[in-house]
C-alpha cells in the first residue's frame, strides 16, 4: 500500500472476515414465467419489477442494509473518502459561449465546494462573473441538464430534471430580470435546444405528450419541435419519422444562421441529415438515407459532411449548397478513425482515434494537410454525450480563438487555447486534483482473443510498480454501441491509483475505437466476440505478471455492466470481484423497458427465432448455474434509471443468492436519487465512489482479511 493510505492495509490485516453476510431471501414464484420461441422461461422474481410495491421496497432496503453493513465497516473508509474527494472537488470551467453584443459571453463554472455546475455570465472582457443559474440552491435531487443562451444573450433556455439527468423539462429565463417566462414547451424528455437567430423561439427534441401516442409508446416517436416564445400555441412538429418510432432526433443551428441542421438517428448505428432553410422552412436533404453515420456543417456556400459511407473509418466530404447530396471527398479515409471535424478560424481540425487515443490533424479549407496539433500526453479530446461524439475542439469559422479540451487517466478535464502561429497549446484551465501525472505511466499493450484477433488495452500504474504478479487490478470494458474506451479521468480512478492499484481498459470489439468494422464485429449474433475479448484481457493480465485472478476486479457500467456480468457467468475463475453498475441483464425482456426496443438494432430481437435463441444463450439472468463458483459480485441499479431496467439487478441478485450457493457473496447496492449517469450532486457521486472502493478493498483479499495489497 502506498502513500498516506498505507494505513488502510494495516488496519485491514487486523480484522478478519470470518463468514459471508446473511442476506434476506426473496420470495420465489415458481409459476411465474413466459413462453418465447416455443420454449418456457421461468421468471420467479418478476415481482421485483414493481419497484414501488411495498414488498419490493422492503426487500431492497433489507439487501441494502446488509451491503452497507459490510462496506461501511471497511477499515480506512474515511481515508478512502478523503482520497476520492481530493480528486473530485476541484474548480471547473468551460470555454466561453459568446452570445450578444459587447463581448457578452456565458460559461459553466464551479468552485471546489460546489455540488453542481453553475451557468454564469460575463458582460464584457473585464466584467465580473454573474450567476445566471445556480442549481446548488435548488433541492439536491434537481439537476441543471443543459442551458442555451439566445443569440442576443437576453434569455436562456435550460433543462431541469429530477433524480437523474434524463426526462428534462425546458424552462426559459429572462437574464436581465432573473424571472422565468410562462412558456412550457410541448412534449417530454426535452433535449437538443437550438435558438432561431432572431431569438423569437427555439427548436428542440422531445417525445410526445401523454395521450398523443398509444400507451407504452411514450418514450418513442422522438421529433424536432419549434416553440415560439409567448405565442401560447403548442410547439409545431417540424421533423421526425412517421414510420420508425425508435428513431431519435437532434438539431443545431449553422454558424451562418441560415439553416437548422436536423438529424434522425437509428440509435447510434446510422443517421439521416437534412437542412431546414430558415428563410422559408424548406427541407433540404443532405444525407437522406439511413446508411451511415454523418455529421453536417455549413461553411459559406458549402456543406461539409463527415461520414463513414463507403469509408468504415470515416472521411470528410464537401458539396455545394445548390446540390448538397453531390459529395466529393475532401479528406480521404485513413488508417485511423475519424471522429469529428471542427471548422475553426478558417481551418479544419480533424480529431482521430489512433489506437483508441486521440490525434488532432489540421487541414486547410481545401483539405490540404497542414500539421498535427501536439497534445499534452496520451489522452482524449472528444467526449461521448447523449447526441453522440462531441468534438473537444471548438470556436467559430470566422473567429481566431481555438479551444481544446483534453484529459487523460491522470489529468482531469482541462481547457487550452491553441495558438496556431506559435503552434502551441496555452493552458486556460488545468485543475489540481492532487495527482502528479509524472509519477504514473500509461502503456498500451496488444493481446490475442480466442479467435486470434489482436485487441488493444491501456494499463495505467505507478512508474515504480513491481511486476510481481500480486498487484490489485481493476479491469474495465464496454464493447458495444460504437462507444470507444479512451483515456478519461475520474476521481475514483485517481484514488485507485493512489492506493497502489492498476487500471486496465480493454478496447474489446463492439466499440468504435477502430471504425465501423470493429463495432459490427460484436453486433447482434457476434456479441460473443466482445465477451471473448474481455475474458482474454483478464487472462493476459495474469499471464503477463500483473496480478492473479483473486486480485482482479472487473468493473462495467451500462452495456459494460452486461459485459462484466456475462463474462463472470462464462469464466468465473478469471475474476476475483465484479462491480456491475446500471446493467441490462434479462436479455429476453429488455425491449419492454422504456426506450430499449431501439436497442434491438444492437443486441438483436428476442422475438426473432435465431437472434432470440442467441440472446437466451448468454443472458445473465437465464444462465445462472448451481455448479459454478462465481466471484464475489455487487450489482448496482440506479433506481431512477431511464436507460437500463433498474429491476434487472434486483432479479439477478435474488436468483444468484438462491441458486448459486458455491460462489459469491452477491450484493445489491441500490443508487437512490440517481439516474443512469449516477448521483445528482458531487457529494452523492463521492459517496458512490467510496462505496465502490470499499467493495474492492473488502472483496479482493477478503479471505486474508487484507486491503488491496
Amino acid at each position: 500500500m502506498l502513500g498516506f493510505l498505507g494505513s488502510v492495509a494495516e488496519d485491514f490485516r487486523m480484522r478478519k472476515v470470518s463468514q459471508s453476510p446473511t442476506f434476506p431471501s426473496a420470495r420465489r414464484e415458481p409459476a411465474s414465467g413466459y413462453t418465447m420461441l416455443g420454449k418456457r422461461f421461468d421468471d420467479p422474481y418478476a415481482w421485483l419489477e414493481q419497484l414501488d410495491a411495498p414488498e419490493a421496497q422492503a426487500w431492497i432496503a433489507a439487501q441494502e442494509a446488509v451491503t452497507h453493513s459490510v462496506l461501511r465497516a471497511v477499515p480506512g473508509r474515511e481515508a478512502l473518502r478523503a482520497a476520492v474527494a481530493r480528486s473530485a472537488r476541484y474548480a471547473r470551467l468551460s470555454p466561453p459561449i459568446p452570445a450578444g453584443p459587447h463581448g457578452r459571453e456565458f460559461l459553466w463554472q464551479a468552485d471546489a465546494s460546489d455540488d453542481k455546475l453553475k451557468f454564469m455570465l460575463r458582460r464584457g472582457k473585464d466584467a465580473p462573473l454573474e450567476t445566471v443559474l445556480d442549481p446548488n440552491i435548488w433541492p439536491s435531487g434537481e439537476v441543471l441538464v443543459f442551458a442555451v443562451p439566445s443569440p442576443d444573450g437576453t434569455r436562456v433556455a435550460f433543462g431541469k430534471s429530477v433524480g437523474s439527468t434524463h426526462a428534462a423539462v425546458i424552462h426559459v429565463l429572462d437574464v436581465e430580470t432573473g424571472t422565468l417566462l410562462p412558456d412550457r414547451p410541448r412534449g417530454t424528455g426535452h433535449t437538443s435546444v437550438a435558438w432561431r437567430p432572431d431569438g423569437s423561439g427555439f427548436f428542440y427534441a422531445a417525445c410526445p405528450e401523454p395521450g398523443e401516442v398509444p400507451a407504452g409508446d411514450e418514450a418513442y416517436w422522438n421529433a424536432i419541435y419549434e416553440h415560439r416564445l409567448g405565442s401560447g400555441a403548442p410547439a409545431r412538429r417540424v421533423f421526425g419519422d412517421d414510420q420508425h418510432k425508435e428513431y431519435w432526433c437532434s438539431v443545431q443551428i449553422s454558424e451562418c444562421r441560415r439553416f437548422a441542421v436536423l438529424s434522425k438517428w437509428d440509435y447510434v448505428h446510422a443517421n439521416a441529415v437534412y437542412l431546414l432553410r430558415l428563410a422559408d422552412d424548406a427541407l433540404v436533404p443532405v444525407a437522406p438515407g439511413m446508411r451511415s453515420l454523418n455529421q453536417v456543417q455549413v461553411i459559406g456556400d458549402s456543406v461539409l459532411v463527415q461520414t463513414d459511407l463507403d469509408a468504415p473509418r470515416g472521411r470528410l466530404c464537401v458539396a455545394p449548397l445548390t446540390a448538397p447530396t453531390e459529395w466529393r471527398t475532401l479528406i480521404p479515409e485513413s488508417a485511423d478513425t475519424l471522429q469529428t471535424i471542427s471548422a475553426v478560424g478558417g481551418r479544419l481540425y480533424a480529431v482521430y482515434s489512433h489506437a483508441a487515443s486521440h490525434r488532432v490533424r489540421i487541414h486547410a479549407e481545401d483539405g490540404t494537410y497542414l500539421r498535427d496539433l501536439a497534445l499534452p500526453a496520451l489522452g482524449s479530446v472528444n467526449r461521448n454525450e447523449g447526441e453522440g461524439i462531441v468534438s473537444g475542439i471548438s470556436g467559430s469559422w470566422s473567429g481566431d480563438t481555438v479551444w481544446v479540451r483534453f484529459m487523460s487517466y491522470v489529468q482531469a478535464p482541462s481547457i487550452y487555447r491553441y495558438d496556431y502561429e506559435a503552434d502551441r497549446l496555452v493552458p486556460y484551465h488545468v485543475p489540481d486534483v492532487g495527482l502528479d501525472p509524472s509519477e504514473y505511466v500509461t502503456e498500451q499493450v496488444w493481446y490475442e482473443s480466442l479467435d486470434g484477433t489482436r485487441v488493444s488495452m491501456f494499463i495505467t500504474h505507478r512508474k515504480d510498480l513491481p511486476r510481481d504478479g500480486r498487484q490489485p487490478v481493476r479491469l474495465s470494458g464496454y464493447g458495444g454501441f460504437n462507444i470507444s474506451i479512451e483515456p478519461r479521468f475520474s476521481a475514483l480512478q485517481a484514488a485507485w491509483l493512489k492506493l497502489g492499484g492498476v487500471l486496465a481498459f480493454a478496447n474489446v470489439r463492439g466499440g468504435g475505437e477502430y471504425g465501423r468494422a470493429w463495432h459490427e464485429a460484436a453486433l447482434k449474433m457476434r456479441r460473443q466476440n466482445a465477451f471473448d475479448d474481455y475474458i482474454a484481457a483478464a487472462r493476459w493480465l495474469v499471464s503477463a505478471g500483473y496480478t492473479t485472478p483473486s486480485k482482479l476486479a472487473s468493473r462495467g457500467n451500462s452495456n459494460g455492466g452486461l459485459l462484466v456480468a456475462v463474462t463472470a457467468m462464462q469464466a468465473p475463475d478469471a475474476f476475483g470481484a465484479v462491480f456491475c453498475r446500471a446493467p441490462t441483464l434479462d436479455m429476453l425482456r429488455f425491449p419492454s423497458f422504456g426506450f430499449m426496443r431501439s436497442a434491438t438494432v444492437e443486441y438483436g430481437s428476442p422475438e426473432d427465432p435465431v437472434e432470440g435463441a442467441y440472446l437466451a444463450g448468454y443472458s445473465p439472468y437465464h444462465n445462472v448455474r448451481a455448479d459454478r463458483r462465481y466471484p464475489v459480485m455487487v450489482f448496482v441499479p440506479a433506481l431512477n434509471d431511464h436507460i437500463a431496467p433498474p429491476h434487472d439487478p434486483l432479479k439477478m441478485v435474488a436468483r444468484l443468492q438462491a441458486e448459486a450457493p458455491l460462489g459469491g457473496p452477491y450484493f445489491l447496492l441500490p443508487l437512490r436519487d440517481s439516474g443512469h449517469g449516477g448521483g445528482t450532486t458531487l457529494t452523492a457521486l463521492v459517496e458512490q465512489d467510496v462505496d465502490e472502493l470499499s467493495f474492492y478493498c473488502w472483496a479482493l483479499d477478503r479471505e486474508k482479511g487484507q486491503g488491496l495489497r
